[in-house]
């Protein structure tokens, strides 16, 4: 898709990724419309980069349900939609509080999941679009002190997966972003001196070269040309290749079982 003058949805668009893609996205023409819950930070954004925002706490089911007509109003159409917004755990899942496993899963999945519901019905409607889901490398292969992220972010891809075959015969796209720890406040908190349970599996990681730290800035890179050459996948760092290959070969599998299959989504 060539991104000069469409318009992109970012959720989680305010700070860290979410910012590093809306910068990318708008130095490559495209129409930026903001969504997060920080007006002051939304706005500050949207100035430097001649953005549209709008202030949603997508853990909210009406804020999530009213975004597409909102976005639409904004912008008119919608071309892009990247799910970016999402929360981390860091701490065992035994003592994570009924609270935060609510936001972890409404964030990270219920909104994606109703979102991209939402957002490919308007594309469909206008034979055009591209969907690109913020996943993880966690959502691959377990992280200690990770559950319910990991859990989530296994969720959304598998989710994407699937829908990419029921729109196989459309003109849909879909790119699953799947990073390591990219340096962003999120992953300050997750390794933080703070934190003593996940320390030592950190620790571990780091004595294995496990956790390379990207910069958003080269995941926004890599995920803009991405959309524009339609490609299916971002995993960075290569080094995780073969956790991606193991994990994503029983889906291949199914895809090419089903090749040639004819479905209508519409």
């Amino acid at each position: 898709m060539e991104l000069s003058g469409k318009n992109v949805v970012i959720t989680g668009g305010s700070q860290g990724i979410g910012q590093a893609l809306a910068e990318r996205f708008a130095s490559g023409g495209a129409k930026v419309l903001l969504v997060a819950r920080s007006e002051s930070k939304l706005e500050a954004l949207s100035k430097k980069i001649g953005a549209e925002y709008l202030v949603a706490d997508l853990t909210v089911p009406n804020q999530v349900d009213g975004l597409l007509n909102a976005s639409i109003d904004k912008l008119g159409h919608v071309d892009v939609l990247i799910n970016n917004a999402a929360v981390e755990t860091s701490g065992p899942f035994k003592k994570t509080s009924h609270d935060e496993l609510r936001r972890v899963a409404r964030l990270n999945f219920e909104a994606p999941l109703i979102l991209t519901r939402d957002f490919v019905g308007h594309m469909l409607e206008r034979n055009m679009g591209h969907i690109v889901q913020i996943s993880s490398v966690a959502g691959a292969i377990p992280f200690v002190g990770q559950a319910a992220y990991s859990g989530s972010k296994a969720a959304i891809t598998n989710l994407t997966e699937t829908i990419r075959l029921e729109l196989a015969d459309t003109p849909i796209g879909f790119t699953v972003v799947s990073p390591g720890p990219i340096s962003t406040e999120m992953w300050s908190r997750v390794d933080s001196d703070e934190n003593a349970f996940m320390a030592p599996a950190l620790k571990r990681f780091r004595q294995t070269h496990f956790l390379p730290t990207l910069s958003p800035q080269k995941l926004a890179d890599t995920t803009f040309t991405a959309v524009r050459a339609n490609k299916r996948f971002v995993r960075l760092p290569h080094r995780y290749a073969l956790f991606y290959l193991f994990n994503n070969a029983p889906r291949r599998i199914v895809e090419m079982t089903l090749a040639g299959v004819k479905l209508d989504p519409r």
